[in-house]
This record gives C-alpha cells, sequence and structure tokens, in this order.
C-alpha cells in the first residue's frame, strides 16, 4: 500500500475514532449520568424511610394533619404544595396530595420512591413506603408477624 493510502486510512480511522467518543460523551455519557442521579436520588428516599424512629412518626402524622387541614379541592393533586427547605434537606422533591393522604416524594416519573401517609377513618395514619414501582411495604403502624395473612 502506498504512503498516501496509509496516511489517508490513519486520518479516517482517527476521524471515525473522534467521532465515536464525540457520541459517546455527548450523548450516551449524560444518560447514563442522569439514571445514576435517579438512582441516587431513589436511595436517598428508601434510606431515609427505612432509619425512621417511632418519634418521627409523629412529627410525619403532624405535618400530615397540618397539610389535610389545607387541603384544596381544586388544586393539582400532584406536587400542589411547595417543599419547605427542612423537607429539601432530606432530598424531598415533591409533595402530592388527596383528601386523605399526603405523599412525600424522593422520585417521580420513570419510578417512584415516596412516603405515603394516609389517615385512616379512625383518625390514626398508616404510614407506607414506596421504594419503587414494585416495592412498597407499610411501616407504621407496625405490623406482628403473627397478625399478618399468610
Amino acid at each position: 500500500m502506498k504512503r498516501p493510502a496509509k496516511i489517508g486510512l490513519k486520518i479516517l480511522g482517527m476521524l471515525a475514532l473522534t467521532c465515536a467518543i464525540g457520541f459517546f460523551c455527548i450523548f450516551i455519557l449524560p444518560v447514563l449520568r442522569t439514571f445514576h442521579d435517579f438512582r441516587q436520588q431513589m436511595h436517598a428516599g428508601q434510606k431515609y424511610m427505612d432509619s425512621l424512629t417511632e418519634e418521627d412518626f409523629q412529627v410525619w402524622a403532624d405535618r400530615t394533619q397540618k397539610y389535610l387541614s389545607e387541603f384544596d379541592l381544586k388544586a393539582d393533586v400532584i406536587g400542589a404544595k411547595p417543599v419547605p427547605p427542612k423537607l429539601k434537606q432530606l432530598k424531598i422533591l415533591r409533595i402530592d396530595e388527596g383528601s386523605n393522604w399526603v405523599r412525600y416524594m424522593w422520585m417521580g416519573g420513570f419510578d417512584h420512591t415516596g412516603l405515603e401517609v394516609e389517615r385512616m377513618a379512625d383518625g390514626s395514619f398508616r404510614f407506607t413506603a414506596g421504594y419503587n414501582d414494585q416495592s412498597n411495604r407499610v411501616i407504621w403502624p407496625k405490623v406482628s408477624k403473627s397478625s399478618q395473612v399468610p
């Protein structure tokens, strides 16, 4: 192969490699970073919900009672309330509410991570940790293993 052909192939190879790297950096890397950030956000919520103590549930019940007392039927259910700074520190991004429930959301959209606090008919509250769209569990009131239905 003659020298000009070798130089041309080297330049073409370098150009192809540069294009491949550019494509990865411009299109693939931001998507990977976004999904990583989503996972970190979900993990923050999951970790926090698993760390709640009995005293914390009363604080969350009082907070939820306040939101329920201010509930507006005409307002949008999703993100109707601004997130106060104290909840932003916990990485909560959005507060959703209905007439008898409030969801404190760490993640919404592709997948959902949030703490749902529901006011029961007797006035008590049930706390459900939504870890993702496929996994959730009632974290308060504590349910004994013997009272669970198989």
